[in-house]
């Protein structure tokens, strides 16, 4: 195949060995792997990290242009891809991403290099995705259109990531809070995305997430996603091994189904009810009064004022009552 396809690696050599391995079958002519590097002072880490360069040495023996972006050092969950996708849409115009616990249906290929070409000069559509965690999505073609993304496999352009601030800087937050109300249409959406954008700000310590910070981008730019009517991505990593899925709560090992060919549908629409049940219900939006609650502790907080000088305070009391 011809599109281009980085791979996001560690240290997880069998993961590794499964996904490559249906890569392997498609044989593109251009494939990016990128790793972080073992955490200080972690054997494990090391030898796992080694075992992951062995793996993609022995299967990579097709004709192809490997390119491969192997950290020194740890950079973290967040920072570790947010490099390895920039330096590959440093060097590519378009291209499908793989985390290597993400076990693709043979069709995922298919699926995303259609699409790609298809809509590669259409503005409003900039990410194709292929897990879907909510049976309820439900499409009378191949595929719907959405506000959301869902990263482990997907598909995007340059320009897409072009933007891309992992610490977002310089987003207005109450602006981006109307903003997403006005796409959305809903208020306890907009109040969550609104206080997740204050938190990703003040964070000062290194990020263990990037997913919060693209969808958050994919808002700010008024981007379209495409979902596909079948789940395409079996999540293999719900284990003991995962930093984020060490325990699977349903989304992992799902059944995957083939898909092509592909069923264009006729108009770009997002029904906003369905991403609502399907995309952000699995999120627990809580109630009306809870998350303007929420919303309204976070602008306090973060912002210095009464709010957090009334919590440090509280928290001095406590520390001293439990020191006495």
């Amino acid at each position: 195949m011809k599109t281009p396809i980085l791979l996001i690696t560690f240290n997880r050599p069998d993961h590794v060995r499964r996904v490559l391995t249906e890569i392997r079958k498609q044989q593109p002519t251009e494939l990016y792997v990128c790793q972080d590097g073992a955490r200080e002072g972690n054997e494990n880490d090391r030898i796992k990290v080694q075992e992951v360069r062995n793996v993609i040495k022995e299967l990579v023996d097709w004709p192809c242009e490997l390119y491969t972006l192997y950290q020194k050092q740890n950079l973290g969950c967040g920072p570790g891809p947010q490099a390895g996708i920039t330096w590959f849409f440093e060097n590519v115009e378009h291209g499908i991403v793989m985390e290597d616990d993400c076990l693709p249906h043979p069709d995922f290929f298919g699926y995303c290099e259609e699409l790609l070409e298809r809509y590669k000069n259409n503005p409003q559509v900039r990410f194709i995705n292929a897990t879907l965690y909510d049976d309820s999505w439900h499409c009378d073609k191949s595929y719907g259109f959405s506000h959301y993304m869902i990263t482990g496999a997907w598909a995007a352009w340059r320009s897409t990531w072009q933007g891309f601030d992992l610490d977002l800087r310089g987003l207005n937050a109450w602006k981006f809070r109307k903003q997403v109300l006005q796409l959305t249409k809903n208020r306890v959406e907009a109040n969550w995305w609104y206080s997740k954008v204050l938190e990703i700000q003040h964070d000062t310590n290194k990020k263990s997430y990037w997913d919060y910070q693209m969808q958050i981008h994919l808002f700010e730019t008024n981007a379209i996603t495409i979902h596909p009517a079948v789940n395409l991505i079996s999540n293999i990593g719900f284990d003991e091994a995962g930093t984020h899925t060490w325990s699977d709560d349903g989304r992992g090992n799902r059944p995957i189904y083939g898909i092509l060919p592909l069923e264009h549908p006729d108009d770009i629409i997002v029904d906003l009810e369905k991403d609502k049940k399907a995309i952000w219900a699995h999120k627990g939006s809580g109630s009306l009064f809870k998350s303007i609650i929420s919303c309204l502790y976070t602008t306090l907080y973060y912002s210095n004022g009464i709010g957090h000088k009334l919590l440090m305070r509280y928290k001095k009391i406590k520390s001293h009552e439990e020191s006495y």
